[in-house]
């Protein structure tokens, strides 16, 4: 077995485990105490990049406020990145050397947001020694944020992977929220017969192709095995001879259905959400603090959040993790300072506030099994984590890779130049590549 192997494993055998059906675990926290943060005098300026938000102000905006009430002495220049392209800038910054102080980041290392291969290539500040960053990782999703047994990032909230659903869209249909793929399919051809569409995705984008995908996978794949990743990783199982091949299916038949609006293949990211708000689709797929946003630019409308349903209605999941976080630049010349901020948010009373601007599930809600009262149509899953919520797939993939060929994937079944089998060929390659 090869160090990067040996290193993935440690990292993720047990990462199967991390979903929000295990923070009601209490948090860990180590007896070691912390490493010294040294404190830098006279005007100090730090910068946090972090992904766009459509819609309202940047979340994040509140705890810089927040932050620079209690040193007068800081500022936080915020700087953002279109939602889309966020990993990737991160990273032609880093390996240039002019990345920001701290930035935003996903747990694993599935996707190009992923903490854990910045880490390895040593872009990122280690955390290990600093208690109130252990402190704030709870024991379930331990394997979600320590890469051989040291940590690099401090989760920030949830955000659970949804619909955001146009309700004056389904009430103008006729439509109820749909509980099988089948009818699913039916609501398709329903709102095709009106001139509308149920669906709005992101053709030109690998990332919003790729949510897609793991939502219908979360009633297909791990609802009937909530530990086919472990299996995957020890290669008792492949993509291709899964039901990773029914969910590619699914997106076919949606595609040969209507269920996607004309010109989905060409359509960008930044044209989903005035899709869903100008009631032109029915529905988006998105984390489900998005609809704070729609709430809020559209006064006269109603939109909520659903989950998109299962084979049998018994089937339908939620996909949930602790994945969104923050992580320092390894690089960065404030790193007293840039550290105290990232305590700052460390502490539960600003997890709850930042959860609460950015339309998330805050990680104190989470450890204490609470039901989000933004989301009441998540009661159902929330309600029996163990049972209806699933860790995000993709953070438990060995390299982002694999995310990236399902993506590209969808990209080609929706032009007709790929097929399910294609597809799920290039992903167990990728897979197969390991760290």
């Amino acid at each position: 077995m090869n160090k990067a192997t040996s290193q993935r494993r440690r990292f993720l055998s047990a990462a199967a485990l991390a979903s929000v059906t295990a923070l009601a675990l209490s948090a860990c926290g180590g007896e070691s105490a912390s490493e010294a943060i040294v404190e830098e005098t006279g005007p100090v300026e730090i910068s946090l990049a972090t992904p766009a938000y459509t819609g309202g102000s940047n979340p994040y905006l509140a705890l810089i406020d927040a932050f620079k009430a209690e040193n007068p002495n800081v500022t936080v220049k915020l700087v953002e990145s279109p939602a889309d392209q966020h990993g990737q800038t991160m990273r032609t910054q880093l390996q240039a050397g002019n990345a920001p102080d701290l930035f935003y980041v996903t747990a694993g290392r599935g996707n190009n947001q992923s903490f854990a291969s910045l880490a390895e290539a040593g872009y990122i500040h280690e955390l290990t020694n600093q208690k109130w960053a252990a402190d704030a990782i709870p024991e379930s999703a331990k394997n979600l944020y320590y890469n051989d047994d040291k940590l690099f990032a401090v989760p920030a909230d949830l955000g659970p992977l949804t619909q955001l659903q146009n309700n004056g869209v389904m009430k103008e249909l006729g439509l109820e929220q749909a509980t099988t793929l089948d009818e699913v399919v039916e609501q398709c051809k329903t709102a095709r017969s009106a001139g509308k569409s149920l669906f709005a995705v992101a053709g030109t984008s690998g990332g919003n192709l790729g949510v897609h995908a793991m939502e219908i996978a979360a009633g297909i794949v791990y609802a009937k095995d909530p530990q086919w990743d472990a299996k995957r990783e020890k290669k008792e199982t492949t993509f291709a001879d899964s039901d990773w091949k029914k969910v590619l299916e699914q997106i076919v038949e949606f595609k040969d259905a209507g269920c996607y609006q004309d010109g989905a293949a060409g359509a960008g990211f930044d044209q989903l959400f005035p899709s869903v708000a100008q009631g032109k689709v029915a529905a988006v797929f998105a984390p489900a603090g998005a609809v704070a946003a729609l709430r809020g630019q559209v006064k006269d409308g109603s939109f909520d959040v659903s989950v998109i349903p299962g084979e049998k209605a018994e089937d339908s999941r939620l996909i949930a993790s602790p994945g969104n976080a923050l992580a320092i630049n390894e690089a960065g010349k404030h790193k007293g300072t840039t550290l105290k901020f990232l305590e700052f948010l460390a502490q539960p009373a600003n997890q709850d506030a930042l959860a609460k601007a950015n339309g998330n599930v805050s990680i104190t809600a989470a450890v204490t099994g609470t039901v989000p009262s933004q989301f009441p149509t998540l009661e159902p899953y929330f309600s029996e984590p163990d049972k209806k919520i699933v860790t995000q797939p993709n953070y438990l993939w060995p390299n982002s890779g694999v995310y990236d060929s399902l993506g590209t994937g969808v990209q080609g079944l929706l032009t007709g130049q790929a097929t399910p089998d294609q597809v799920l060929k290039t992903m167990d390659e990728q897979y197969d590549r390991g760290a």
